[in-house]
Parts: C-alpha cells; structure tokens; sequence
C-alpha cells in the first residue's frame, strides 16, 4: 500500500516522516528528489532559460533567489512547478518500483494535491496545524520575515483545505509525543485495512 503524507509548509510532515523511518518504514522524500532534481543539467538549463543567469551561484541553483522569484508570484511558481513537478513524479515512481516488495511505502510530499501527485497513492495523512503556529514556525525555522513566510503559506493550499481530503489527520499543534501516538494509531488502522 502506497500512503502519501502531506501537509502545508511548516505544519510538521517531518517530524512524522522521522518517525516512521526510525520505525523501519521506507518514506520516499518529494523535497528531496526536488533538491536533486534542480541539479540535473536538464532542469538546471530549463530553469536558467526561464528565470536568467542570475538564480545561479556557484554553477548551481541558488534556492534563495528562486524562491525570491517564484514565491507570491503565481505565474512563475505555475511555470517552476512544469519544469520540475514531472521530474519530481518520474524519480517517485522510480523508487517505488524499487520497493515494491515493503507492505506500506510512504511519500512525503508538500504538494501531493497541488502536483496531483494524489493518484500515486491509496491513503493520504495530512499533517496540519493552526496559522499561528504554522507562521510562527516557519518565520523560526526558515530566519525569514512574517511577510516572506505568509507569501510562502498562501502559494500553497490551507492545512484545514488538505486535512478534508485526507483520509486521516494529524493534529501537530501539541508536543512530539502526543503526535507519534497519532501516527501510531493511524498506522495500527492502516493495518487493519490492509489485512482486510
């Protein structure tokens, strides 16, 4: 079984992702084949062709700059998310594929809805909190502005918009413990499903 989690940004995908590797769990990470993917030569000259020289640094992509650039500005993040977004979905299936004998394979991915990303799975956990907490841990976590970290939270879909299209949720305004019991109670369900 195939289980994406998602969540908006900073609402703590990571947190239940880490605990479902220190489980054993195979979790195939979006971000990060995202990251790799802005190195690959073919997105790289996409990109540059797209957005100018000046996202470069060091003959990469500078992450920074580009967001500078994509971020509240609808139009450029629509045409980032066409270079990348197929890249991101062919190294998915990819790795899926090779681990394909694992009774759950989890995906972490931001924009599972966004992307469409939600055929590649059979249940979704959405991970969510409430604006106050998402802002404040985003502004902390990311050393940025109230106003760059609101412009980030709006690109994407509300936590309480995902939460009614998952098939469970999870609460992440509490501690870490009280988190990992609800991991531990949506896997425990998913179980029961899958021996079904």
């Amino acid at each position: 079984m195939i289980i994406g989690i998602t969540g908006s940004i900073a609402c703590g995908k990571s947190t239940v992702s880490g605990y479902l590797k220190s489980k054993g769990y195979v979790v195939i990470d979006a971000d990060k084949i995202g990251h790799e993917a802005l190195d690959s030569d073919y997105v790289k000259e996409k990109l540059i062709l797209t957005f100018g020289n000046d996202i470069l640094e060091n003959n990469k992509i500078n992450r920074r700059k580009l967001g500078e650039l994509v971020f509240g500005k609808s139009n450029n993040l629509n045409i980032l998310n066409s270079i990348i977004h197929p890249e991101i979905r062919k190294k998915i299936l990819e790795k899926i594929d090779k681990n394909n004998d694992q009774e759950f394979i989890f995906i972490d991915v931001a924009l599972l809805f966004e992307a469409k990303f939600d055929d590649l799975v059979d249940k979704i956990i959405v991970v969510y909190v409430d604006k106050n907490t998402q802002l404040t841990r985003l502004m902390k976590r990311n050393s940025i502005s109230e106003k760059e970290a609101l412009s980030r939270i709006v690109s994407q879909m509300s936590p309480l918009e995902k939460a009614k299209l998952g098939d469970y949720t999870i609460n992440n305004n509490l501690d870490v413990i009280n988190t990992y019991e609800q991991v531990d109670k949506v896997l425990s369900e998913l179980k029961k499903g899958c021996c079904k």
